[in-house]
């Protein structure tokens, strides 16, 4: 062999030992940030199965091409397939002609615009491609998400942020308290309502919020629009439903249905299980929910088994729940009164029936007109009803302090007062001293040990709407891009918060696990306006059953309040008719 073709041998040999030095370094640096493809299928101890593009042919995985990915849907939306864009953009037409005074397209000829519309449902609800929540994002300190939501397409209209420079929405809002906040760059803390103010200096948009709370908010927009007030959105939370909706007019002409992935902000699964009379209604976070949130670091301390543990083993169920709570000392190692679990009395009658299979009362979201489902006599409902009493008569319930001690006891989880709490509760208290030094973990509302049983997330409400009348017919698109404005801010501002705050911290994993859950086992069971006006309190000793009082006898109240609640429900069902 010549001296030349000695060189160019040994030039190989290295180029080879740095490709295969490359590969073992990418491997390492994906299982130190602890992402694991879910795609990937490991066999023999191998871990470097080749990924698939759905046509036979080994997905090219390079950085460059990884993010051109896009999906095909079949008719019902369902993913069938990957495709680079290049390949989309090739071969994508449109079968069929815009139809429709409206401009809408019949919902079986709806599809992909090329690769401006990739971001499908299918990518929204993959963590790594929501550029809110992925892995390697940073807290955004800015008015702004931290994406550009010009190229959603999420409006029919086309909408922009631009045109809603020098524009005026009026609202009321659905509670006395902000539903959400982030920090800014110096740290500070901006809720909500700072954040409409804000809008004014960064986008042109004045934002005229008035403060209400559940019902007085309905009442107060039903009033505006049978004025001819200025009312452009309808703001809601759970104990406003169904009223909110009644006075709401459908969306589902207005946004783009199958591109309602393209908006990582906006739940598109909390958006269909609102539906009224079957059109789409309510725009809404991703992640706003309840689950069961529980001091992580006392149960440690206590010698209690972990609740999240027990979940990821598949080993969460009524009983076990009922086994950890009731482990629980009556005090704290320093003495102090322990409360071993605190919810809202009204949240616990509507949430734990779907533990059991069985949405006490919901929203017919598929009947052609306006329709509630009444399961308050359900026996999977009275069931759930005498399990949770159960357990609140079986521990230290929070009832101690305040408004039947439920404020004082939710703080308690960031105290070391209290175990666990049935609300996330995260805008209202935090930053305590204590804090600082404890990690707060997560677990779903668990299932009970039926057959039928579910783990489940509670939507807790959050959400807007369009009235049923506006007196500016041309604030209709503007209003909804601001709602998807705000639903984006408020879900990049929940995770972000989970992932910066002391007290949960959450690493990638933790966060996509969370993420992962939350959208795919959403619930929400009507609040009915926690019965206001009605005879349930004043008749029935019904809610106090879930106060930790065992005088009260929960399937007893419920018996004698069915009709009373029948009764609400056609009450409700003509509110602003």
């Amino acid at each position: 062999m010549g001296k030349s073709s000695r060189y160019i041998a040994v030039f190989f040999i290295i180029l080879i030992i740095i490709m295969t030095a490359g590969s073992c370094n990418d491997n390492d640096r994906q299982q130190d940030m602890g992402f694991v493809d879910g795609d990937v299928q490991s066999s023999s101890g191998s871990s470097n199965e080749s990924l698939y593009d759905g046509y036979g042919e080994p997905a090219d995985e390079s950085e460059e091409n990884y993010s051109k990915k896009t999906y095909i849907e079949d008719e019902t939306g369902k993913v069938i397939s990957t495709k680079t864009d290049l390949e989309v953009d090739d071969n994508y037409k449109i079968m069929n002609p815009v139809t429709g005074d409206n401009g809408t397209v019949p919902l079986s000829q709806q599809g992909l615009e090329k690769s401006e519309r990739r971001a499908t449902e299918a990518s929204k609800y993959n963590f790594d491609q929501n550029p809110l929540i992925n892995r390697d994002r940073q807290e955004n300190n800015n008015v702004k998400p931290s994406f550009d939501i010009d190229a959603t397409g999420f409006v029919r209209a086309g909408t922009s942020l631009s045109d809603l420079r020098g524009k005026t929405l009026t609202f009321f809002t659905a509670d006395n308290f902000a539903a959400w906040s982030y920090r800014n760059k110096k740290g500070e803390t901006i809720d909500e309502w700072q954040w409409f103010r804000l809008l004014k200096d960064e986008l042109g948009l004045n934002i005229k919020y008035t403060v209400k709370q559940h019902t007085a908010s309905t009442q107060a927009a039903l009033q505006a629009i049978n004025a001819g007030d200025a009312c452009d959105i309808i703001y809601s939370n759970h104990v406003v439903f169904p009223s909110a909706l009644c006075i709401s007019r459908s969306i589902t002409d207005k946004v783009n249905i199958n591109n309602m992935g393209s908006s990582p902000g906006v739940c598109k699964k909390t958006m269909d299980i609102c539906k009224w009379g079957n059109t789409l209604r309510l725009v809404s976070p991703i992640g706003c929910v309840d689950v069961l949130w529980y001091n992580q670091t006392l149960a440690q301390q206590l010698g209690l088994s972990d609740p999240h543990t027990m979940w990821e083993k598949g080993v969460w169920n009524w009983d076990s729940f009922r086994a950890f709570l009731t482990s629980a000392p009556a005090v704290t190692k320093s003495g102090q009164r322990l409360c071993a679990f605190v919810e809202w009395d009204h949240n616990a009658s509507y949430i734990w029936p779907s533990t059991n299979g069985c949405v006490y009362i919901k929203l017919d979201a598929q009947n052609s007109v306006p329709a509630i489902m009444n399961g308050w006599d359900n026996p999977k409902t009275i069931e759930a009803w005498e399990f949770i009493t159960e357990v609140h008569n079986s521990v230290n319930f929070g009832t101690d302090g305040t408004e039947n001690g439920l404020e004082a006891a939710h703080l308690g989880l960031y105290e070391g007062t209290t175990l666990m709490s049935a609300t996330m509760y995260t805008q209202v208290y935090r930053d305590t001293e204590y804090s600082k030094d404890i990690q707060i973990n997560w677990v779903p509302y668990p299932s009970s040990t039926n057959p039928y049983g579910d783990e489940i997330c509670q939507y807790y409400g959050f959400g807007m709407m369009l009235p049923k009348n506006t007196s500016n017919e041309e604030n209709v698109d503007i209003a909804l891009k601001f709602m998807e404005l705000w639903a984006t801010r408020f879900t990049e501002s929940l995770y972000d918060n989970l992932n910066v705050f002391e007290y949960y911290n959450f690493n990638y994993k933790q966060r996509k696990q969370y993420f992962d859950f939350v959208t795919e086992n959403v619930v929400f069971g009507l609040a009915m306006n926690d019965f206001e006006g009605s005879y349930i309190d004043t008749n029935t000793n019904f809610f106090k059953a879930f106060l930790g009082n065992s005088d009260y006898n929960v399937r007893l109240e419920a018996a004698k309040a069915s009709n009373l609640v029948q009764s609400y429900i056609e009450k409700s069902m003509r509110f602003g008719q």
